[in-house]
């Protein structure tokens, strides 16, 4: 065999080999991705009606700009702060379910950007929260756009009840104890012992279905 000959196989062997070896590093990029954000990766690749590699790109893209995101800690008092502020809403959904939504919006959005996330764009908050609280993340996006259409007329009562057990997922897991509480605890000159405190059950927003 002439060597030319040998160097086109040793060439498409090289070839051949680069394509195999890339095949797994794909697809242990998808992996990656969806055991990052969970839930939402399905939820964007159907935004993109089923481009799997576009859905990829986007949360790529999500993990670069977010990915170093440090969550802030949050004190006893203030965790406590937000647990009656959300029950207290729930007590007043009956009567005013879309001022109601408007106002757990509003909170979660104030309890996020106390937890870190971005404050100056709801869009930027809601994508940073899908890598950082990917099982309820969601809960951000539908509580705001229930708002708005709340704001806009609205009033699909049970839409608005779907929206606010969304949003309570979401604070539940933004309230949670973490390590760096006992920090902000401590600097703020008072610290306490971290043991899970009880969130508000959902009965005032459950009980729209009777």
């Amino acid at each position: 065999m002439s060597v030319s000959m040998l160097a086109i196989l040793g060439a498409a062997v090289a070839i051949v080999t680069a394509l195999l070896l890339a095949r797994p590093l794909n697809q242990t990029t998808t992996d990656d991705l969806r055991r990052r954000f969970g839930p939402e990766f399905d939820r964007v690749v159907a935004r993109h009606q089923g481009d799997a590699e576009a859905a990829e790109r986007e949360l790529s893209e999500r993990l670069r700009r977010f990915g170093s995101l440090r969550v802030k800690g949050l004190t006893t008092a203030a965790r406590e702060r937000y647990h009656s502020e959300w029950a207290l809403l729930q007590a007043r959904f009956i009567d005013a379910p879309g001022q109601t939504v408007a106002q757990a919006n509003a909170l979660l959005n104030r309890l996020a950007a106390e937890r870190g996330f971005p404050a100056e764009s709801r869009e930027r908050q809601a994508d940073a929260l899908s890598l950082h609280c990917p099982r309820h993340a969601h809960g951000s996006r539908v509580l705001h756009e229930a708002a708005q259409r709340a704001a806009a007329g609205e009033t699909d009562t049970e839409a608005m009840r779907r929206a606010m057990l969304a949003g309570y997922e979401l604070l539940h897991e933004l309230l949670l104890p973490r390590p760096q509480d006992r920090r902000a605890d401590a600097l703020a000159g008072h610290p306490r012992p971290h043991r899970p405190f009880g969130v508000p059950s959902q009965r005032s927003a459950h009980s729209t279905r009777h």
